[in-house]
């Protein structure tokens, strides 16, 4: 399965990008800004494709998740959405649950 990794603020709002981690030093490619970010590792979940990183220059925390692990997973146990804050509440809850 290819991986679509996604940037996940914590305000929910997401954006797809290009995630190329060494050790634990990442380099974040942001498709729609067409912007560069460079982070540290703080955390990760490589059975969930989760990560937490801190931003280098704004000292923000981030997550990635790739949502195409996520989407499997919430199709395998059944999560049902019945609108957007469903959604929301429960990505949130698979980021915090893969980073515990």
């Amino acid at each position: 399965m290819a991986q679509r990794w996604m940037l996940v603020y914590e305000d929910m709002t997401w954006y797809e990008v290009d995630v190329n981690c060494s050790d634990d030093l990442c380099e974040i490619f942001i498709y729609k800004d067409k912007k560069k970010i460079k982070a540290k590792k703080i955390k990760s979940n490589d059975m969930t494709k989760v990560l937490r990183v801190k931003d280098k220059v704004t000292g923000d925390y981030l997550d990635l998740v790739d949502f195409n692990v996520m989407d499997s997973f919430f199709e395998e146990n059944k999560v049902i959405f019945k609108n957007r804050v469903g959604l929301h509440k429960e990505v949130r809850r698979y980021i915090d649950f893969s980073l515990k």
